[in-house]
């Protein structure tokens, strides 16, 4: 008789609770199914396993909901990526994440989220300490005011070298991901604008290099101190003049970066200007960030 000695192996989940005889031996291998540890677990199981909720284990023995893409469309086109972060300020119930500020604007129909203060107001979206690779999302925000794109004055990361969003992870110091800046005018390629505008000589920091999306909301002349609503900024859209040089990637808003580096470090992001909110802003209604 075989003595009842029982490991656990894990399997498809067709497999669940059958006894086999593994390579001739004397010992019995229950099949379990494993917990997940990751969105890429429940597809390597299940390759026809669709977009939702799972439950994920970490290492710490927790268990967390999280939503996992599993068809990638938007990324790679492959699936098995973690929603970290998620924001529509056009649903109802909706509400800035700690560290950006509610903002109001008489002509767009929902709030939206920016600074308090000069600088750069941060958020921080929890990676769960889950090791990735890469890092997928989008971000949608609204011109307000005279901003200046990657003219700021400034070429540092740890400090407000654009005016519009900037996503990071680490310290110092911060490693980039993606910017999304916002420039002056779409008809014009001066120090302040896009530099991606036809024609601009604007210099982009050596760490952003060409990991950017840049858009500008103003079409008339000169700026005046108001939200521009009608022309959502990164979403490839509506861009005219000189500006169109700007908007000829397809997967606009979404960016794609695959990192140098393993890392579990959780993902921040900046919303930045070299002035007060009250004269330049780049206030956002819709983030969304995926990891892998």
């Amino acid at each position: 008789q075989y003595e009842h000695q029982y490991q656990q192996l894990c399997s498809h989940p067709d497999n669940l609770g059958n006894i086999v005889k593994i390579n001739g031996n004397n010992n019995r291998q229950k099949i379990i199914i494993c917990p997940y540890t990751k969105c890429s677990d429940v597809l390597i199981r299940n390759p026809s396993a669709s977009s939702g909720y799972y439950d994920i284990n970490l290492s710490n023995g927790s268990v967390i909901t999280v939503y996992c893409d599993m068809d990638g469309d938007n990324c790679d086109g492959e699936g098995g990526w973690i929603r970290v972060a998620q924001l529509n300020m056009s649903e109802p119930g909706a509400t800035c994440p700690p560290g950006l500020t509610l903002q109001n604007y008489n002509n767009i129909d929902h709030s939206l989220c920016g600074r308090s203060s000069y600088g750069c107001n941060s958020t921080f979206f929890s990676t769960y300490g889950l090791n990735y690779t890469k890092v997928c999302g989008k971000v949608r925000g609204y011109q307000f005011g005279h901003i200046d794109a990657f003219g700021t004055g400034t070429n540092n990361i740890d400090s407000e070298y654009v005016d519009g969003i900037s996503i990071t992870y680490g310290s110092n110091p911060r490693q980039h991901i993606w910017t999304y800046a916002g420039g002056y005018s779409e008809f014009q390629n001066g120090g302040r604008n896009c530099p991606c505008n036809n024609g601009s000589s604007v210099v982009v920091p050596n760490f952003v290099g060409n990991d950017y999306y840049c858009e500008s909301g103003l079409n008339t002349y000169p700026w005046s101190p108001i939200l521009y609503a009608r022309d959502p900024l990164w979403d490839g859209q509506n861009c005219n003049g000189t500006e169109s040089t700007c908007c000829t990637n397809p997967n606009m808003p979404w960016f794609l970066k695959s990192l140098n580096e393993t890392t579990t470090d959780d993902i921040e992001l900046r919303v930045c200007a070299g002035s007060s909110p009250t004269s330049e802003e780049t206030p956002l209604d819709i983030i969304e960030i995926y990891i892998k």
